[in-house]
């Protein structure tokens, strides 16, 4: 599937109730696993598990879908979320992780636990890729820059930058966490995703 291609196919899965319908339930799972499932760590690594719901959607539908549903998403947990308080400037960064998760997933809905070795292993390797861009990429390097670009006090971001240490501000603030989160989180994605995929299959795409 070209890049081009998969845009198009991708969007034209709105049209399908279908579509709505999954997306909608899998939404709600976003916003239930985001603010109130978590696995903590202690202070600050507390490791949530809404990307869960937004990795399946854009293995199902794609990186169009992925990314519109990503935006209400995002909004409604961190509305919801006890722990945070809602802060719109996160929500592009939400979006961009959707956007990951569309391009490289999407089109291995029938990856299945049967599958041939060869089959698996790409599954395996763009999940892997997925993940580990999502949390370089995003949680580490775009996360980290908005908020020393927006929430910090002036005079701390001036210091920073005139002792040139933005990348050792940024790992100590949640490189370790990123470390702990990577494995726990391909383990997850291991097991949900080609479950999420079979169970689709299985009764959504069959009776309709």
């Amino acid at each position: 599937m070209s890049f081009i291609n998969m845009f198009g196919r991708s969007a034209n899965e709105l049209k399908n109730v279908r579509c709505l319908a999954v997306t909608g339930v899998l939404s709600s799972l976003y916003i239930v696993l985001n603010a109130y499932v978590a696995l903590n760590i202690g202070a600050p690594l507390r490791i949530t598990f809404g990307f869960l719901a937004l990795a399946i959607i854009g293995m199902l539908y794609g990186p169009v879908v992925a990314v519109i549903a990503a935006i209400p998403c995002d909004l409604l947990a961190a509305t919801l979320d006890p722990h945070n308080a809602m802060n719109p400037i996160f929500t592009p960064n939400r979006a961009l992780e959707a956007l990951i998760y569309g391009l490289l997933l999407y089109g291995l809905l029938n990856v299945s636990y049967k599958d041939s070795v060869k089959q698996k292993a790409i599954f395996i390797l763009k999940m892997t890729a997925a993940r580990l861009i999502v949390i370089i990429i995003c949680y580490f390097f775009v996360n980290n820059f908005l908020i020393f670009t927006f929430l910090l006090p002036a005079e701390t971001t001036q210091r920073i930058l005139s002792e040139g240490t933005f990348f050792a501000w940024a790992w100590a603030r949640n490189g370790i966490k990123n470390i702990v989160q990577f494995p726990v989180d391909l383990s997850l994605m291991y097991i949900m995703l080609p479950a999420a995929g079979i169970a689709y299959t299985r009764t959504i795409r069959r009776v309709t």
